[in-house]
């Protein structure tokens, strides 16, 4: 997974307008649904209200947004009038639920169409080209995996993440830990590739646990990046590096050939 000389945040694509092809602003990216393999499936998008106060709220399938990183900064695009964004299906739980029911999935997929689909793939039996977004188990959401305080197998506790990033295929290539310093200072980042990650969901809260499949000695020897700018990992190699270093190939597979949990 290449950053590809980019640093994809999630962290700056949550809160970036999506605009349409007046240039009008007729939503704004609230959250990423992610899979357990860290592919973004949908984007929350909120529309209406004030300074997000009052939104509605849906989930457009990522493949219907044009999303680019321009000059450090994010440009999304849907191919839709505000008036009929309204008519989108929307989430009215708290915990997304609608996300796990597959004839609202079914909804929003019609609702938004793909952006582009390739000439070769097959087509469904209404002669549509096929779509395979399935409901989720649970709600993995980006913006709960950031702030989420990662644990390792022997309940230590490894320090926050503190930010997703995606490679050019919009899946999450690493995390960031931020671990030691007082408020910030001296604190330091440690990229994190996602299959040594496993997620699960609290039944207290629905918040998520993280846990890292590594030792608090194992992570204070691992490859660090400067400042909170991430831009470190552009270096040449030095993703190579951290894969390396933490036993993963490119794909994210264990160089075991484990499945990640």
């Amino acid at each position: 997974m290449e950053i590809s000389k980019k640093i994809r945040k999630t962290s700056t694509l949550i809160g970036s307008h999506v605009v349409n092809h007046a240039n009008t602003t007729i939503a704004e990216v609230r959250d990423l649904v992610l899979s357990p393999e860290g592919v973004v499936k949908f984007a929350v998008l909120g529309y209406g209200g004030v300074a997000g106060v009052g939104e509605t709220y849906t989930a457009a399938p990522f493949d219907a947004l044009d999303v680019r990183l321009v000059e450090a900064k994010w440009a999304v695009n849907l191919e839709m009038a505000a008036e009929d964004l309204k008519k989108a299906p929307t989430i009215k739980s708290d915990d997304y639920r609608e996300l796990t029911d597959q004839q609202w999935i079914a909804r929003a997929e019609q609702f938004f169409p793909a952006r582009s689909e390739p000439a070769n793939k097959p087509k469904a039996l209404d002669g549509s080209a096929g779509r395979d977004h399935q409901a989720v188990e649970h709600v993995i959401l980006a913006s709960k995996v950031r702030g989420a305080k990662p644990k390792n197998t022997q309940n230590e506790e490894l320090g926050k993440v503190e930010d997703l990033l995606l490679d050019r295929s919009y899946r999450v290539a690493f995390v960031i830990l931020g671990r030691g310093g007082l408020l910030g200072i001296g604190e330091n980042y440690i990229p994190v590739p996602w299959s040594k990650l496993s997620l699960s969901k609290s039944k207290e809260n629905n918040a998520i646990m993280v846990t890292i499949d590594a030792t608090k000695g194992h992570l204070e020897k691992a490859p660090v990046v400067k400042g909170d700018d991430y831009a470190t990992l552009l270096g040449r190699g030095f993703a190579d590096e951290v894969r390396r270093y933490f036993g993963v190939t490119e794909r994210g597979e264990g160089t075991s050939g484990a499945e990640r949990r």
